[in-house]
């Protein structure tokens, strides 16, 4: 799957953040997000559909999981206690943390049952620990608090009852002699109430260890509701939907998005064009000039694969996928040079890696942005048709490659062009073209560029826009008056 780095570049990191958890158990299950096996399928479906259940109730009524999450918010993470019950006492505060811990459940539960989404809920079930609560706080009170009653034990009230009458002479007494025998009996006090508080707290804690795996089962389900709510407060605060997973052999997004890249264009005033792509075994090829769009449709579509085999709902108006074993991102701008070879021997090597490994797990989606540009133009064209007839036939494999070489797009089971300039108003371009005086303007570009892809012919060869480009950007009109001037070879 994605490396690290791989995950930051396209976003993921971003939108894991995004994600609104409030207990300790959510929040690591949030930062452990990652895609499922291919023998976890049924679990996946689970967690969509819960993320599904979820999201309609919520839009329902948005204040539905109010007081839920309110009492999840109280919430310590007393887990590494519960597992010590099972081999030595707890001490006092160990026992403090697991009974305001069972306290807070007292209300949680509740608020949960009465909820009648959280029954429909797969793999989440929760229920009281009275019982367990009980253990630990035999007076009944409730309060949060910790202290071993005197009602616990004779020895415990009458020792404590000792002590008590030899502060008090303490407090009276001048004569050094008499200082130091009461000093020396309230020692040995001490060690007896000492000793009589562990023997307790072991019996409570053996008794409290009685219920130690139902509560970590029930810790697990609510880490997995606290998760599965942010899911959908996500879904609903920012768009998108829950993706199907399907048994048939294609990819598909519709009007989908990179809700951080959206938020960096909604800042400069400019709207994130959303893409849609449909994908079948085999290459698909996306051709367009440079700043057209390829880029940001690849990581889009990284992105978003990823968030679906993670068990997120995806940022598209419809998705739906294979449950995929892999998927593979080859781009120049992710790539480490750590390696010491050259960008063009590092990019091979990993390539090597993508189809080695692309021969036997499968299904698999294969990403390649603009393979091959880091050699000379007519060795990197043969490689990339090389790259989209090798995929051509292997079975289960999804590989979408963006190229602006030309005679690619003819060995592609499917070809998209970026819109780019495409459906620009010739004379409007030309008009604020002719006004920009030389000056650099990518917010130019932007204006009149369209991102979006569209189905070509096999046979379309990559859109012409890089001369218009340079002219928005104000390059040397000296230099643009010499471009084409020279003849070939020259």
């Amino acid at each position: 799957m994605l490396e690290r780095r791989q995950l930051t570049n396209i976003g993921f990191d971003g939108v894991v953040d995004a994600l609104e958890t409030c207990s300790p158990f959510g929040d690591e299950l949030r930062r452990r997000l990652c895609p499922f096996a291919k023998n976890e399928r049924e679990a996946l479906l689970r967690e969509h559909e819960n993320t599904r259940i979820l999201a309609a109730a919520l839009e329902r009524d948005p204040k539905l999981f109010t007081d839920v999450r309110h009492a999840l918010m109280q919430m310590k993470d007393v887990r590494r206690s519960v597992a010590a019950s099972r081999q030595r006492a707890l001490t006092d505060v160990e026992l403090f943390e697991v009974k305001r811990f069972l306290i807070v459940l007292e209300a949680f539960v509740p608020a949960c049952e009465a909820i009648d989404e959280v029954a429909a809920l797969g793999g989440i079930e929760l229920f009281g620990m009275t019982e367990a609560l009980d253990t630990v706080d035999p007076d009944g009170r409730r309060a949060v608090t910790f202290r071993l009653g005197d009602a616990l034990s004779e020895e415990l009230a009458s020792v404590r009852r000792e002590r008590k009458e030899v502060d008090v002479a303490l407090r009276s007494a001048y004569a050094d002699k008499e200082r130091s025998a009461l000093e020396a009996k309230r020692l040995i006090l001490a060690a007896r109430e000492e000793n009589e508080e562990l023997r307790l707290r072991g019996e409570m804690t053996k008794a409290f260890s009685a219920h130690a795996d139902r509560l970590l089962a029930l810790i697990g389900s609510i880490g997995r509701l606290d998760l599965s709510i942010a899911k959908a407060m996500l879904l609903l605060s920012r768009g998108g939907c829950v993706p199907e997973l399907t048994e048939c052999e294609e990819i598909s997004f519709e009007g989908m998005t990179d809700p951080m890249i959206a938020d960096a264009l909604k800042a400069k005033g400019r709207a994130f064009t959303p893409i849609s792509i449909r994908l079948i075994p085999g290459s698909t090829v996306i051709t367009g000039a440079n700043m057209g769009g390829k880029s940001v449709a690849v990581k889009t579509l990284a992105l978003n694969a990823h968030l679906a085999l993670s068990g997120m709902p995806v940022f598209a108006l419809s998705a739906s996928l294979p449950l995929l074993c892999e998927i593979h991102l080859l781009a120049e701008d992710m790539e480490s040079s750590e390696s010491g070879l050259s960008s063009f021997g590092g990019e091979m090597v990993r390539f090597d890696s993508i189809i080695r490994s692309a021969e036997t797990e499968t299904p698999a989606l294969v990403l390649l942005d603009e393979f091959a540009r880091g050699t000379n133009p007519h060795e990197g064209s043969s490689l990339v048709r090389a790259a989209v007839r090798y995929f051509n036939e292997v079975p289960g494999v999804y590989a979408l490659i963006t190229t602006h070489f030309d005679g690619v797009a003819r060995f592609a089971r499917t070809h998209y062009q970026v819109m780019g300039l495409k459906n620009a108003d010739e004379k409007e371009l030309e008009a604020a073209l002719s006004s920009q005086a030389g000056e650099r303007d990518t917010a130019l570009i932007a204006r009149f560029m369209d991102y979006g892809l569209f189905l070509a012919r096999p046979d379309a060869e990559p859109p012409r826009d890089a001369l218009r480009i340079c002219r928005a950007l104000g390059i040397s009109k000296g230099f643009m008056d010499r471009v084409g001037d020279a003849p070939d070879g020259e």
